[in-house]
Parts: C-alpha cells; structure tokens; sequence
C-alpha cells in the first residue's frame, strides 16, 4: 500500500464491483441481517439497524444492561 492509498479507498474501490470478494461479502451480511431482524428487502438497513439501536439505548438508560437472548453464557 502506497502513501496515497487506504484502507477506505481500497475498500470504496471495490464495494461497487459485483466481481469482488468484498461485494459478495457484503450482499451475504446483508441477507443475514435482513433474516435476523425480520426486515423486508426494500427496508433501508442502515436507517432500521440505527433505530434499533437508539430503542435500545434509550431502554438501557432507564432499566440499564440489557442482555439478549443470543448472550454468551
């Protein structure tokens, strides 16, 4: 990697790219987040994952720690 390159830009280079190992990567997490959450295909996950993410916090505020059932034992 040279002065002028980084990870971001390498990153951003190939995102785009259906070709590539990083695109392919992506559109199976994406897949698995949609089945996790139960979100539609056309939601935006970004926007929906931040929401939950709010909603959580501003739970753990009022009631404090809150463990999923997903935890490590």
């Amino acid at each position: 990697m040279t002065k002028q390159s980084s990870i971001p830009k390498l990153y951003n280079e190939y995102f785009h790219e259906p070709t590539s190992q990083l695109y392919k990567l992506h559109a199976k997490l994406d897949a698995i987040v949609l089945q996790a959450y139960g979100f539609k295909p056309d939601d935006d996950l970004l926007e929906k994952l931040l929401t939950l993410n709010l909603e959580l916090a501003e739970k753990e505020t009022r009631v404090g720690a809150i463990v999923g059932p997903w935890a490590p034992q």
